[in-house]
Protein backbone atom coordinates (compact mmCIF):
# COMPACT_ATOMS: atom_id res chain seq x y z
CA UNK A 1 0.00 0.00 0.00
CA UNK A 2 1.25 3.56 -0.68
CA UNK A 3 2.13 5.69 2.40
CA UNK A 4 -0.10 8.34 2.13
CA UNK A 5 -3.06 5.46 3.04
CA UNK A 6 -4.74 5.07 6.38
CA UNK A 7 -4.54 1.13 5.29
CA UNK A 8 -1.18 -0.84 5.88
CA UNK A 9 -2.55 -3.27 3.36
CA UNK A 10 -4.56 -3.44 0.73
CA UNK A 11 -6.00 -7.10 2.53
CA UNK A 12 -6.65 -4.79 5.49
CA UNK A 13 -8.30 -1.90 3.33
CA UNK A 14 -10.59 -4.70 2.10
CA UNK A 15 -11.29 -6.17 5.64
CA UNK A 16 -12.99 -2.93 6.71
CA UNK A 17 -14.39 -2.33 3.86
CA UNK A 18 -16.11 -5.81 3.33
CA UNK A 19 -17.50 -4.93 7.09
CA UNK A 20 -18.80 -1.81 6.89
CA UNK A 21 -20.72 -3.16 3.53
CA UNK A 22 -22.32 -5.83 5.82
CA UNK A 23 -23.23 -3.71 8.69
CA UNK A 24 -25.36 -1.04 6.15
CA UNK A 25 -26.64 -4.30 4.61
CA UNK A 26 -28.14 -5.76 7.71
CA UNK A 27 -28.99 -2.17 8.79
CA UNK A 28 -32.95 -2.51 8.97
CA UNK A 29 -33.20 0.95 8.22
CA UNK A 30 -34.07 2.16 4.98
CA UNK A 31 -31.41 4.16 4.00
CA UNK A 32 -29.59 5.25 0.53
CA UNK A 33 -25.94 5.25 0.35
CA UNK A 34 -23.81 7.48 -2.49
CA UNK A 35 -20.24 8.75 -3.32
CA UNK A 36 -19.67 12.20 -3.96
CA UNK A 37 -16.51 14.28 -5.07
CA UNK A 38 -15.50 16.79 -2.37
CA UNK A 39 -12.35 18.39 -1.68
CA UNK A 40 -10.45 16.52 -4.12
CA UNK A 41 -11.74 13.06 -2.37
CA UNK A 42 -14.31 10.21 -3.18
CA UNK A 43 -17.25 10.40 -0.17
CA UNK A 44 -19.32 8.25 1.13
CA UNK A 45 -22.79 9.60 2.51
CA UNK A 46 -25.51 7.14 4.08
CA UNK A 47 -28.78 8.61 3.74
CA UNK A 48 -31.77 8.17 6.08
CA UNK A 49 -34.96 9.42 7.14
CA UNK A 50 -37.35 11.61 6.45
CA UNK A 51 -37.93 14.47 9.00
CA UNK A 52 -38.20 18.07 8.49
CA UNK A 53 -34.60 18.47 10.97
CA UNK A 54 -31.59 17.00 9.09
CA UNK A 55 -28.45 15.84 11.31
CA UNK A 56 -25.42 15.59 9.39
CA UNK A 57 -23.33 12.97 11.59
CA UNK A 58 -19.23 13.25 11.08
CA UNK A 59 -17.74 10.23 13.05
CA UNK A 60 -14.54 10.84 14.89
CA UNK A 61 -11.11 9.31 14.45
CA UNK A 62 -11.23 5.84 13.36
CA UNK A 63 -15.13 5.48 13.40
CA UNK A 64 -17.16 5.97 10.24
CA UNK A 65 -20.85 5.77 9.04
CA UNK A 66 -21.31 1.57 9.46
CA UNK A 67 -19.76 2.22 12.97
CA UNK A 68 -22.77 4.75 13.76
CA UNK A 69 -25.36 2.68 13.25
CA UNK A 70 -27.34 2.94 16.62
CA UNK A 71 -26.70 6.52 16.56
CA UNK A 72 -29.20 7.22 13.44
CA UNK A 73 -31.40 4.97 14.08
CA UNK A 74 -32.31 6.73 17.08
CA UNK A 75 -32.05 9.99 15.44
CA UNK A 76 -34.30 8.43 12.61
CA UNK A 77 -36.49 6.96 14.89
CA UNK A 78 -37.17 10.15 16.87
CA UNK A 79 -37.98 11.76 13.13
CA UNK A 80 -34.98 13.02 12.12
CA UNK A 81 -33.44 12.73 7.99
CA UNK A 82 -29.63 11.89 8.69
CA UNK A 83 -26.77 11.64 6.94
CA UNK A 84 -23.66 10.10 7.95
CA UNK A 85 -20.21 10.55 6.72
CA UNK A 86 -17.31 8.64 6.46
CA UNK A 87 -14.45 10.94 6.42
CA UNK A 88 -11.66 10.97 3.89
CA UNK A 89 -7.99 9.57 5.55
CA UNK A 90 -10.19 7.57 8.35
CA UNK A 91 -11.25 3.69 7.80
CA UNK A 92 -14.48 3.09 5.84
CA UNK A 93 -15.77 3.75 2.73
CA UNK A 94 -14.64 6.88 1.22
CA UNK A 95 -10.97 7.48 -0.17
CA UNK A 96 -8.59 5.94 2.36
CA UNK A 97 -6.21 8.96 1.44
CA UNK A 98 -4.94 10.93 4.92
CA UNK A 99 -2.54 13.44 2.91
CA UNK A 100 -6.10 15.27 1.67
CA UNK A 101 -5.91 17.74 4.30
CA UNK A 102 -2.04 17.92 4.35
CA UNK A 103 -2.26 18.74 8.40
CA UNK A 104 -5.46 21.70 7.73
CA UNK A 105 -8.82 21.61 9.84
CA UNK A 106 -9.38 24.26 7.34
CA UNK A 107 -9.57 21.51 5.16
CA UNK A 108 -12.23 19.25 6.71
CA UNK A 109 -14.17 22.90 6.65
CA UNK A 110 -14.66 23.11 2.73
CA UNK A 111 -14.58 19.27 2.16
CA UNK A 112 -17.83 19.62 5.30
CA UNK A 113 -19.45 22.48 3.11
CA UNK A 114 -18.91 20.77 -0.35
CA UNK A 115 -20.28 17.50 0.86
CA UNK A 116 -23.37 19.28 2.16
CA UNK A 117 -24.02 21.29 -0.95
CA UNK A 118 -24.07 18.19 -2.95
CA UNK A 119 -25.95 15.76 -0.54
CA UNK A 120 -28.73 18.19 0.50
CA UNK A 121 -30.43 21.66 -0.85
CA UNK A 122 -30.67 24.62 2.03
CA UNK A 123 -28.28 25.81 4.35
CA UNK A 124 -27.25 24.28 7.35
CA UNK A 125 -25.04 25.57 10.45
CA UNK A 126 -21.63 24.83 9.86
CA UNK A 127 -19.30 24.88 13.59
CA UNK A 128 -16.25 26.63 13.40
CA UNK A 129 -17.56 28.74 10.15
CA UNK A 130 -18.26 32.91 10.05
CA UNK A 131 -21.47 33.70 11.11
CA UNK A 132 -22.41 34.54 7.92
CA UNK A 133 -21.48 31.94 5.99
CA UNK A 134 -25.17 30.43 6.65
CA UNK A 135 -27.82 32.03 4.56
CA UNK A 136 -30.13 31.83 5.94
CA UNK A 137 -30.08 31.34 9.46
CA UNK A 138 -30.81 28.02 10.23
CA UNK A 139 -33.80 26.97 12.13
CA UNK A 140 -32.05 24.17 14.31
CA UNK A 141 -28.66 24.16 16.91
CA UNK A 142 -25.22 23.34 15.99
CA UNK A 143 -23.09 21.29 17.93
CA UNK A 144 -19.35 20.66 18.01
CA UNK A 145 -17.08 18.44 20.16
CA UNK A 146 -14.98 15.10 19.46
CA UNK A 147 -17.70 13.98 17.47
CA UNK A 148 -19.08 16.93 14.65
CA UNK A 149 -22.91 16.53 14.71
CA UNK A 150 -24.89 19.51 12.83
CA UNK A 151 -28.42 19.62 13.56
CA UNK A 152 -30.59 21.95 11.58
CA UNK A 153 -33.85 22.39 9.58
CA UNK A 154 -33.20 22.55 6.24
Amino acid sequence: MASNTIYRSAAGRELIRRWCHEQLDGWDVPHERTVVGAGGAQTHVVSAGAGGTTVVFVPGTNFNAAASLPLATALVAAGHRVLLLDVPGQPGLSSGDRNLSRGRSSWYGAWLDEVIDKTSPGSVGRPGRRRDAVSPAPAGRVLSGALLAVLAAW
